[in-house]
């Protein structure tokens, strides 16, 4: 406790020193394999980079870093597929080392960026959809029939992951309408288009986080208390819909409230507050505002509530959307409400 007071950043040090080793343990391991004419993996060497890789996806989830936390995720599952497979083809063997080389890449930079306060541009995401993709095809011969399975390497050993659709998250959805109208005050209704989509449970997991965060979010400050909306001439009731459609190559999502909008003002200036302007105020474009919104750090909330306010807000959706290759792009009229739209690329 004393060391926390005297530095409050002492758990960030504390935790960028241990990913530094634990980092140099796998560049060691890599070019310990490079150049062999034969590669060969130990099960000791597994087991020694598994535990490594799950320290990092540990550390980095306490410390709200899930971008990190979710690359060192897919290289645990990497780890995993070498658990299970005893005689790997050679070109499997190169294929994650290459891997393996990217994902070390990606979170040197991030520490780099960490130790330096620098902007965020890079999330991991193609690092984590390239090892998804390969653990995809990897056993192909040996998945089921049909679209609605796909294998997944856990620390449990090989797994068949279903596909799911959302009528789970439509009664998250209802059952949050009904605990924060009664808190707050207000009435809403909540409706859903595409509940009967079906989508891998990776993606199912990030959309179903995005958008209860979203939910919440809008259902705090975003819409209005019935005599407010009133006034101004809206229905008394509260709207929020969710559409949900799927092609052969992506899933969309929309997430829209019918509230006040987006304070466009407010937002530039927090975000000039934190020094984030690369160009005059003026020069700005609604929709570069609001990505602000997308970054860490950024709030234009005075105080905490029950709901909001409390450090997990559109950053750490980001993140997690992005660690999939998705995209969150952001419109907003001011009295209309707020459209958030997502895009998540399904595994070739």
């Amino acid at each position: 406790m004393e060391k926390f007071v005297e530095n409050p950043d002492f758990l960030q040090e504390l935790f960028l020193e241990e990913s530094w080793k634990n980092i140099d343990r796998l560049d060691r391991f890599i070019e310990s394999k490079s150049g062999a004419e034969n590669i060969t993996i130990s099960k000791e060497e597994v087991e020694s980079l598994f535990r490594t890789m799950h320290s990092i996806k540990g550390s980095a989830s306490m410390m709200g870093y899930p971008a990190i936390s979710e690359t060192a995720h897919s290289a645990e599952d990497l780890f995993s597929y070498l658990r299970e497979e005893e005689n790997p083809a050679e070109k499997d063997l190169l294929s994650i080392l290459q891997l393996l080389r990217m994902v070390s890449g990606y979170m040197k930079r991030e520490l780099r960026r960490m130790e330096t306060d620098d902007e965020v541009t890079d999330f991991g995401w193609a690092v984590v959809r390239r090892i998804k993709n390969f653990l995809a095809h990897v056993d192909s011969d040996n998945e089921p029939e049909g679209p609605s399975y796909q294998i997944a390497y856990t620390r449990k050993g090989k797994q068949m992951i279903p596909y799911t659709d959302f009528s789970a998250l439509v009664a998250q959805m209802e059952r949050l309408a009904t605990v924060m109208g009664r808190a707050l005050e207000k009435d809403f209704c909540v409706k859903v288009s595409g509940a009967e989509t079906e989508v891998p449970r990776d993606i199912y997991d990030k959309i179903s986080m995005a958008v209860m965060q979203m939910m919440k979010n809008s259902m705090d400050h975003g819409l209005e208390k019935t005599e407010d909306r009133e006034t101004m001439g809206k229905t008394p009731v509260g709207e929020i819909s969710l559409e949900i459609q799927k092609t052969a190559q992506s899933v969309f999502v929309s997430f829209r409230d019918d509230g006040r909008g987006l304070d466009r003002k407010k937002i530039l200036q927090a975000a000039k507050a934190k020094g984030w302007l690369k160009k005059p105020e003026e020069d700005y474009e609604d929709s570069e505002i609001y990505a602000f919104l997308l970054r860490s750090g950024l709030t234009t909330k005075s105080s905490a509530t029950l709901f909001s306010g409390r450090g997990v807000g559109l950053d750490v959706v980001n993140a997690a959307v992005s660690s999939l290759g998705g995209t969150i792009r952001i419109e907003s009229k001011e009295y209309m409400g707020t459209t958030f739209f997502m895009e998540f690329p399904l595994a070739a």
